[in-house]
């Protein structure tokens, strides 16, 4: 793991100001469509750190009972008033309010670069994972300075990060 920055802006405040003109992307759905290939019908599935993300709602058309969670008050609502069906949560992504094995497939894409210890969001998507089910996790392979990137990850980093759970 390489530390890009000491400085952390990823606060709700500043996430709440950058949602708040953004539309909902549905438009590239690529990492989200790579997702939804490990979610069945009745799967129980969750994104942490969903954002302004399409996912949850696509895991919902699919037949999962589905979830998204963000510290983003102005995303939440807004994927509440867009898609009413599913389920989204304010709160914070490496402390849950989800019970422990809850979930069949638990998701978090393009967050774990944002989090100050990266190993607690790995942990919370561990714990609130029902044995057997699936951790999904997608990182950017830095090509540009994203001043809210705070660290960047190489395959070993992650298998590193995973290691206390298996691979």
């Amino acid at each position: 793991m390489k530390r890009l920055r000491e400085e952390n802006i990823n606060t709700k405040e500043y996430f709440d100001d950058q949602f708040d003109d953004k539309p909902i992307d549905m438009v590239n759905l690529l990492r989200q469509e790579k997702y939804l290939e490990h979610v069945k019908n009745g799967d129980k599935v969750v994104e942490l750190g969903c954002g302004l993300s399409y996912f949850p709602e696509m895991a919902r058309l699919h037949g999962a009972y589905s979830y998204g969670l963000d510290f983003s008050e102005k995303a939440v609502n807004k994927l509440i008033e867009s898609f009413p069906k599913t389920n989204f949560v304010i709160g914070d992504a490496t402390k849950t309010p989800f019970d422990s094995a809850e979930f069949d497939v638990v998701v978090s894409g393009e967050v774990l670069e944002h989090i100050e210890v990266p190993q607690t969001l790995i942990d919370e998507m561990a714990r609130i994972c029902r044995p057997g089910g699936k951790i999904i996790i997608s990182t950017p392979h830095l090509e540009f300075d994203d001043p809210e990137h705070i660290w960047e990850f190489d395959e070993q980093d992650l298998i590193d990060l995973m290691s206390p759970y298996g691979y």
